[in-house]
């Protein structure tokens, strides 16, 4: 066996300059710059919309703006790497087409019949949604330095991160305090007492010092980079400050700036994705194709903005044709694909090849 393994071993001729070592692998997703660009220093668009609401922009109008330039762009990105990629159809048919077809008849009957409800189940679903991607991104970063992450790792992520957005929601839902475009969310009457949130807070504190202290270690043992560390910490910081009572009656327009950040993210994973795909080569469809070649961002971007201009039309339709008040059909008809969106990526946020990025 010894003299096999010397026999295979490469031979270097006496004096020859030694290989160089292979390259440290690179800490951040993509590069430095497109890291800050797409992911960690777009949190700037946080507090945008609370801005323009001091200056007498009212919430329809930012629920709007974000919509038409961020957030309707981001859930219509989601269908070029699902339903109009042949690949994710063949492996997961039934998720394609199932919520295309279910979800806009199920957000109907509820938006017409319950509209509290639907606006309940969007921000709980939207809550998790948001949570689900930071710790896919945490992921990233986590195997970035060459250690794979484990379920727990992702899962310990997940839960910090959904535990500070939670801190302060909690309190505000047992004061009655939280409510979005004027609605109640729904939280279960029996919870609604003064313990509940104390309880929250103790155990989203011992979370959090377990998450510091494992990371710590894992910090010191080169397990985990400083550009982990950094997006984690910038996430927490927002998810606690984001329904914070330093916003006590503008609920809806502070998530809006969450909203943002999270769907710009969203449009620079996905075109890097579909970049990653052997050259956008999985979006079968040429048109598609050449919609998400690389460097052709913009054109991505318009086609995007160019099918949330159309859900915008069908909202005007359903408002002047129907008689509904417009907050609930615009609801209806972003709920309708933002669901969609969640069940997609439910699948591409939990996808097992390298990076998650070239997969379905």
């Amino acid at each position: 066996m010894k003299g096999n393994a010397l026999a295979a071993a490469p031979r270097v001729a006496p004096g020859a300059p030694a290989a160089d070592p292979a390259p440290a692998p690179s800490p951040w997703v993509a590069s430095a710059r497109w890291d800050l660009t797409w992911l960690l220093m777009s949190a700037l668009l946080v507090p945008l919309p609370v801005l323009l609401h001091s200056w007498k922009l009212g919430s329809l109008g930012i629920d709007l703006l974000v919509t038409l330039l961020i957030g309707g762009p981001h859930m219509y990105a989601t269908f070029l790497r699902t339903t109009f990629d042949g690949g994710f159809r063949r492996r997961h048919p039934a998720l394609t087409w199932g919520p295309v077809v279910m979800v806009p008849l199920f957000v109907l009957s509820l938006g017409l019949t319950r509209f509290e409800w639907l606006l309940s189940l969007f921000f709980t679903w939207a809550s998790l949604h948001i949570c689900d991607q930071a710790s896919y991104i945490a992921q990233l970063y986590r195997e970035r330095t060459g250690t794979a992450a484990t379920r727990f790792d992702r899962g310990l992520d997940f839960a910090v991160i959904l535990s500070s957005l939670y801190l302060f929601a909690i309190f505000r839902f047992v004061d009655g305090t939280f409510h979005i475009e004027g609605v109640n969310i729904f939280f279960p009457e029996f919870l609604k007492v003064d313990w509940v949130p104390r309880a929250f807070a103790v155990g989203t504190a011992a979370l959090v010092s377990f998450w510091a202290v494992k990371t710590l270690n894992q910090l010191r043992a080169r397990q985990v980079s400083r550009q982990y560390v950094g997006f984690m910490l910038l996430t927490m910081g927002i998810s606690v400050m984001v329904p914070s009572y330093l916003f006590r009656n503008e609920l809806s327009v502070t998530f809006q700036g969450f909203n943002a950040w999270h769907s710009f993210q969203y449009l620079g994973l996905t075109f890097l994705a579909l970049n990653r795909s052997e050259g956008a080569g999985k979006v079968t469809l040429g048109f598609l194709g050449q919609l998400a070649a690389p460097g052709k961002f913009f054109r991505f971007y318009g086609w995007n903005v160019l099918l949330t201009f159309g859900a915008g039309i069908l909202v005007a339709l359903l408002t002047y044709g129907i008689g509904l008040p417009a907050q609930q059909c615009y609801y209806i008809v972003v709920l309708s694909v933002l669901l969609v969106h969640y069940f997609h990526d439910s699948v591409l946020f939990n996808a097992t090849t390298e990076m998650k990025l070239a997969e379905a």
